[in-house]
């Protein structure tokens, strides 16, 4: 029963593995942590627009306590007609006490606070750009993906080159031990070729570990364990506009502007209502009546600013915060522009290099079959034949590196212009 459970889930495993292709690994990036993070991100900035808008709100609060006075203090306002009858009879407890017990609710509620509309509209505009920042964000995991995806590939067709190469190696190695036997070459001949052969071995190693890494980055970042590279095919050319990453940033400016803005309406004056109900408790002071009295009160306040050194200094951070964010603008601007039109040119001159490398393959291909047969005749030493082994693998991890080179260009182009790779490779 085991052995059946075991054989299902191998298989399982096998069919899942077969079945990740590039897309698959470019959808789990949207579920994976990083965009839960950036997803919060614009949700944080959703809220900071709302707490804005909680400002205008009203605030409702009850309160409670017990005061003590060295002399007699009012359980409220009495109107001096009403005092005057309570001093000519002592005998009525007069509303003042030493100690009192207050309790009772107030409430502030904001009218008017030119400001705060003008903080809510940097707000949607902060809100609009952190969406468009999370937007950049996961663009820039896919060229990752595809770029250590390229890399990948590279690799993997650099170590099947060299295995190759050593495979065509240990055949002349047969041949080269026949010739020591018979006396026809040294022994150092058959060092040569074994020491060449280890030397591969040692670079075989080596692309084995950077295909790990590669593995396990894309992993990290996708949560699929692969053992291979997975095809890459362009489906569409990347479409070209205008620079995506300035978005956000253009938003900001604009954000910063409002900034400004709300910075210059904190002089302005403010309306608030105001209102109150209290219930107090005593001891009347003139003969120790215990006495409980309740009061309200509302109106309307205007708070007119005449002097406030914070308000001048939020200014001129505001301004910076503009400055800053209008040069980090132009900054990006320029040097993305010029990105651009460098990776045009090299996508283009990649593919002339893709074209003559295929070519030098082939020759170095022709001539090593003729170094074989040379060195099979003796016509050739075995250095010279080597050297001919060397230039096929160079030439083609010439050739693999270009393919390389142009996928990881094409991502970062894909960036630039905000183009999801979902629709440029399949």
């Amino acid at each position: 029963m085991r052995l059946k459970i075991y054989i299902v889930a191998t298989l399982i495993s096998v069919s899942a593995a077969q079945a990740t292709d590039i897309h698959t690994l470019l959808d789990r990036l949207e579920h994976r942590h990083e965009s839960k993070l950036d997803m919060l991100s614009v949700e944080q900035s959703s809220l900071a627009k709302e707490s804005l808008s909680d400002k205008l709100m009203p605030t409702v609060n009850i309160f409670g306590g017990y005061e003590v006075y060295s002399s007699p203090n009012g359980l409220l306002p009495v109107a001096p007609n009403e005092l005057i009858t309570m001093v000519k009879d002592q005998s009525i407890g007069q509303p003042f006490s030493k100690q009192i017990m207050r309790e009772g609710i107030k409430f502030t509620w904001p009218i008017f606070i030119k400001s705060i509309t003008t903080l809510k509209a940097k707000a949607d505009l902060l809100h609009l750009a952190s969406k468009d920042k999370k937007r950049l964000n996961l663009y820039q995991r896919q060229a990752v993906i595809v770029g250590a995806m390229a890399q990948l590939q590279y690799l993997e067709a650099l170590k099947s080159a060299l295995e190759v190469k050593k495979h065509s190696i240990l055949q002349t190695e047969s041949t080269t031990k026949l010739k020591v036997r018979e006396g026809r070459v040294p022994q150092s001949a058959l060092f040569t070729l074994n020491a060449h052969i280890n030397d591969l071995d040692i670079s075989m190693n080596n692309i084995e570990q950077n295909i790990n890494k590669l593995l396990s980055k894309i992993e990290a970042l996708t949560g699929i364990s692969l053992k291979k590279s997975v095809p890459l095919r362009l489906k569409r050319d990347v479409h070209r506009g205008n620079i995506f990453a300035l978005k956000a940033l253009q938003k900001r400016i604009e954000a910063s502007q409002k900034g400004i803005k709300a910075s210059t309406e904190a002089y302005y004056p403010t309306v608030v209502t105001k209102g109150n109900y209290s219930y107090s408790q005593g001891d009347a002071y003139n003969n120790d009546d215990r006495m409980s009295e309740h009061f309200g009160s509302a109106g309307i306040y205007i708070d007119v600013p005449l002097f406030d050194s914070s308000k001048s200094t939020n200014k001129q951070i505001a301004k910076l915060e503009y400055m800053q964010n209008k040069t980090k603008y132009e900054q990006t601007r320029d040097n993305l522009s010029v990105e651009a039109k460098q990776i045009e040119k090299e996508i283009k001159l990649l593919k002339k290099s893709i074209l003559l490398s295929k070519k030098s393959v082939a020759e170095q291909e022709k001539l090593l079959r003729i170094a074989k047969v040379s060195l099979e005749n003796e016509e050739i030493t075995q250095e010279e034949y080597l050297r001919y082994e060397d230039a096929l693998a160079n030439a083609k991890a010439n050739l693999y590196s270009f393919h390389a080179k142009k996928w990881e260009d094409i991502a970062k182009l894909a960036v630039i212009y905000g183009d999801n790779l979902k629709g440029v490779v399949r």
